[in-house]
């Protein structure tokens, strides 16, 4: 089964989003699976910067520096994540992977009033992963220098507001690892 793909006869009557749970920063963070076009390790991909996959590159992006993070030590679960939204794509170095999480939508929490500068357009919600929360990412806003250096257009919206429930039910099980 692929990122984007799901079990034969698994249907959900409720509309749900599969997310890529990642550590960067010490941050425990969400990305769109639907986004992702592939894994590499540290070996495969070389030191950081910019990325030549199957011809199509992909700019290299310093999350960590992007949402204020610790920047992580490159070791052995270290992983780079092919990242794209319409034709801007970006690689990203992450400390750890996860897993996947399929989420329903209306599981989605809401950023707390915490998130009023402009993070709330970095970030669509949270999601309860392990013992922890995993804020999810705006697929735009990590794309968006890349789109910004190659001309291309990539919309944000204030908070995800499309990803967002009005309100968040209660604890979601959760998967291998605690961030």
């Amino acid at each position: 089964m692929s990122l984007r793909g799901r079990q034969a006869g698994a249907r959900s009557l409720t509309p749900s989003v599969r997310f890529l749970v990642v550590n960067v920063g010490g941050a425990c963070i969400a990305l769109h699976a639907d986004r992702i076009q592939g894994l590499q390790t540290i070996e495969e991909a070389g030191p950081a910067g910019p990325l030549t996959v199957q011809g199509l590159e992909y700019a290299y992006i310093d999350l960590a520096l992007r949402l204020r993070r610790p920047v992580d030590a490159e070791g052995l679960e270290t992983r780079i994540i092919l990242f794209s939204k319409g034709h801007v794509r970006g690689n990203i170095r992450v400390s750890q992977v996860y897993g996947l999480k399929d989420m329903e939508v209306s599981k989605i929490l809401p950023l707390p009033r915490q998130f009023r500068g402009e993070e709330q357009r970095w970030y669509q919600g949270m999601i309860l992963f392990e013992n922890s929360v995993a804020l999810v990412l705006n697929p735009a806003w990590v794309l968006q220098e890349c789109a910004t250096s190659t001309g291309l257009g990539l919309e944000t919206s204030q908070a995800g507001s499309s990803l967002v429930p009005s309100s968040g039910p209660a604890l979601i099980g959760g998967q291998t690892k605690a961030c």
